[in-house]
């Protein structure tokens, strides 16, 4: 069940809402624009900050490839370290192999990255309208 249970709230860290937008149709809808592979490079170190009932997650995907953080999880089961590398395609897309050691867990997602004036978002898919988006929060740094 915790293992269910951290799986589902890390996932969560590539997966989830935020600001108005709930999803890329929203996204789109108020004149997002997914952007090229240039750009998102051009973002430099770039943070997600995900905050749910059971795990707050932090993490930096900085500009050299490297994914690093930290998951806490509010039930009692400790904290872990979150370490991996991301790559980008030539469309823009951006892979991450995250590992959280002290659970044992290791997740494998791709993506894109979109711009809405200037907040930055992440979205699974660039053609599913009902894909979850989430914001970076702003330049890196871990605490």
């Amino acid at each position: 069940m915790f293992t269910r249970s951290l799986l589902l709230a890390t996932l969560t860290l590539f997966a989830a809402s935020a600001h108005a937008q709930a999803n890329l149709g929203e996204l789109l809808d108020f004149g997002g624009r997914k952007l090229s592979a240039d750009e998102v490079r051009a973002l430099g170190d770039v943070r997600v900050i995900v905050r749910n009932d059971d795990a707050d997650a932090f993490m930096a995907l900085r500009s050299n490839g490297t994914a690093v953080g930290m998951v806490h999880n509010k039930d009692g089961h400790g904290s872990s370290e979150l370490v991996g590398q991301w790559a980008l395609d030539a469309d823009g897309r951006r892979c991450t192999d995250i590992s959280l050691p002290a659970f044992g867990t290791s997740i494998h997602q791709c993506g894109y990255t979109y711009r809405l004036g200037k907040d930055i978002f992440f979205a699974r898919s660039d053609i599913d309208r009902n894909s979850n988006v989430i914001a970076y929060t702003g330049p890196a740094f871990l605490q």
